[in-house]
């Protein structure tokens, strides 16, 4: 049942943004040609309506999509017809390609006001030095600022702080690997320095191109592993997954609920906007960073790291299981924050890229035919490097989270 909930929630968050798309084009004079439930190939037309717009059902059932007329230069009758995208003027483009943003941002500022007003605990906690500049966020808190919020005693902060490194993955190729670390092992110390979520990047980082003694216990027996790290940035390649409700050890922590009168609720949800954007942008440009570095064993953990749908319906039916609906409602926010941030990003074949393209030809006067022409090709190229990046991640998804066998991935 949780996962037939997420799996909703997912479509219907996505069906906000694609209704956006189909509603401006009718409202702008662009004719709709498809709207697609689930991702190509097609596997039968449910309807046609008066408009001539096909209803379609697609082979996997976790998206939408638009299809406008005029999107294919090929297609020179659709493509210079008034009705056509080509031909809209900027005020239509503009609201087909970038209005629904605000549809996503209003969903999650709803959601956030509606669970910061029934009172909710955090999803997860993350690191102090995450960012460089602080984050004040209620749902995704550092330990310190719930603490300076009033929401865990002294006590509480301290059990917290203590909490094991327990390995939830091991990157494939990666040093953790070389050494034997498994799934389920409980780090404790490094060179003597007791080992816990928060401070294990530090002291890697404290003994690079030192002889490096790391203890572990697996099934309650202790190990031991050696090496010499020479690597800059000293990854070990592990995944260790800490949410503050998963811990068997902070299962009776008494917790504040993070609760607010409605009116500061609305307050509170649009600082929890920000804080959301500020995490987002950090952690698309430690992806970045990784996935660009020519580092096998880094590309490999920012591989790892990405996870969706497929993630995103697990980790929603896991909060609904361990944290309960409002949890699970505030990750909805999350998801639907996440979208509008996306896909307003400058990529081409994303929302924001096409934007950004239909701005430069608005500016510089270009003949949207001849410039259209270019930039669908190179929409056609990034559009079938984030399918191909899309399908991979949702076949390690299915490997990672439900054992899936995959021939030639897993």
């Amino acid at each position: 049942m949780g996962l037939i909930i997420g799996i909703l929630m997912f479509m219907g968050l996505v069906l906000i943004h694609e209704l956006w798309h189909f509603i401006a084009a009718k409202k702008s004079g662009v004719k709709v040609l498809e709207f697609g439930i689930g991702i190509p190939p097609k596997i039968f037309k449910l309807r046609t309506d008066k408009t001539g717009t096909e209803y379609t059902l697609n082979l996997i059932p976790l998206w939408w999509f638009v299809r406008l007329k005029g999107e294919d230069p090929k297609h020179e009758e659709e493509f210079n017809a008034k009705d056509s995208f080509i031909k809209a003027n900027i005020g239509g483009k503009f609201l087909i390609l970038v209005a629904w943003v605000a549809a996503n941002f209003l969903a999650a500022w709803i959601i956030f006001t509606f669970v910061f007003t029934a009172g909710t605990k955090p999803i997860s906690l993350v690191s102090e030095n995450m960012t460089t500049t602080p984050i004040e966020s209620y749902l995704m808190p550092t330990k310190s600022f719930l603490y300076q919020k009033g929401f865990i005693s002294e006590a509480n902060k301290k059990t917290i702080e203590n909490v094991p490194v327990k390995v939830f993955e091991v990157v494939s190729g990666g040093l953790g690997e070389q050494l034997g670390i498994q799934s389920g092992d409980i780090i404790k110390s490094i060179n003597t320095v007791s080992i816990n979520a928060w401070n294990i990047e530090q002291v890697l980082k404290d003994n690079i191109g030192w002889d490096i003694s790391l203890y572990y216990t697996r099934n309650g027996v202790s190990r031991e592993v050696k090496w010499i790290c020479e690597s800059e940035s000293c990854l070990l390649g592990i995944a260790f997954m800490y949410s503050g409700f998963d811990e068997k050890s902070l299962a009776d922590l008494e917790w504040t609920l993070i609760k607010f009168p409605f009116v500061p609720a609305m307050g509170i949800a649009l600082k929890e906007i920000k804080a959301q954007t500020q995490l987002t942008f950090h952690a698309l440009g430690s992806l970045g960073k990784n996935l660009f570095s020519f580092d096998k064993t880094k590309i490999n953990w920012a591989l790892n790291k990405l996870s969706w749908p497929v993630g995103a319906v697990k980790f929603g039916d896991m909060l609904l299981e361990s944290g309960g609906w409002k949890q699970f409602l505030a990750f909805a926010g999350l998801i639907s924050l996440a979208l509008a941030i996306f896909n307003i990003l400058p990529i081409p074949a994303l929302d924001g890229g096409r934007l950004l393209s239909v701005i430069i030809q608005w500016i510089w006067k270009l003949q949207p035919e001849k410039y259209f022409t270019i930039e669908w090709f190179i929409n056609l190229f990034f559009f079938v490097l984030l399918m191909g990046l899309g399908i991979y991640i949702i076949f390690k998804d299915l490997i990672r989270f439900w054992g899936v066998k995959i021939p030639f991935i897993g």
